[in-house]
């Protein structure tokens, strides 16, 4: 008799750590299906915020252009501004190194 209990309790066992895992998958999957509501709530907010932007109006030429793409064409302008900026600056440096050297005209 223990020998027969012995692997009924081990089969027992066994689908208890089956059922686990079932849990565990469906947990993951409740999980799995929150997070892509969630995503598809973000992204409903992200449009609604972009759209109260009122691009479009602003810049009736990128009517129908990604997100994304206005967002790197926005990070492309500052990246400009600022190089524009820092080679005028360096101009003016060189103005100066050359006027302290005797005038314009004069190399150091």
């Amino acid at each position: 008799a223990p020998a027969h209990l012995k692997k009924e309790l081990n089969s027992v066992l066994s689908l208890q750590g089956q059922t686990e895992a079932i849990d565990y998958a469906i947990h993951s999957f409740q999980l799995l299906s929150n997070l892509q509501q969630m995503q598809e709530e973000f992204k409903e907010w992200s449009e609604a915020l972009y759209s109260s932007l009122n691009v479009h109006d602003s810049f009736p030429k990128l009517v129908g252009v990604d997100l994304e793409f206005v967002w790197t064409l926005l990070m492309v302008r500052d990246l400009k501004m600022n190089i524009c900026k820092w080679a005028i600056g360096s101009f003016l440096e060189w103005d100066k190194l050359d006027q302290a050297a005797g005038g314009q005209e004069q190399n150091l």
